[in-house]
């Protein structure tokens, strides 16, 4: 994959950590906690993180988040299915959302 994040990017995130460091350090323990081993372990979290990202499209999460999967022992079959979760959620969600359009149509 391509390199997500010039220098510039990368420079502005510095600058943002600097600018709000208390909610920057928040943020990161939070993230760390929830990504940890509890009720469900590392790789489904993983996979669930590498499934948001796709719905979200951030080429950043796609990226960290299956590498980190594939880290934690998934296989490209799981990558491949958790993608797929993500598509057939977003597409019920196009339909679902696609009823007020189609409810407004028949409003007077």
């Amino acid at each position: 994959m391509a390199k997500l994040f010039d220098a510039e990017h990368m420079k502005a995130v510095d600058e943002f950590k600097k600018a709000v460091p208390d909610m920057h350090k928040a943020y990161d323990e939070w993230k760390k906690k929830a990504m940890s081993e509890g009720a469900l372990d590392r790789k489904t979290k993983e996979l669930i993180g590498v499934g948001i990202a796709v719905a979200i499209n951030c080429e950043y999460c796609m990226d960290s988040h299956t590498k980190k999967a594939k880290a934690f022992g998934a296989t490209k079959q799981e990558i491949a299915e958790a993608i797929q979760v993500a598509a057939g959620i977003l597409s019920g969600s196009a339909l679902s959302q696609g009823m007020k359009a189609m409810q407004s149509y028949d409003e007077k």
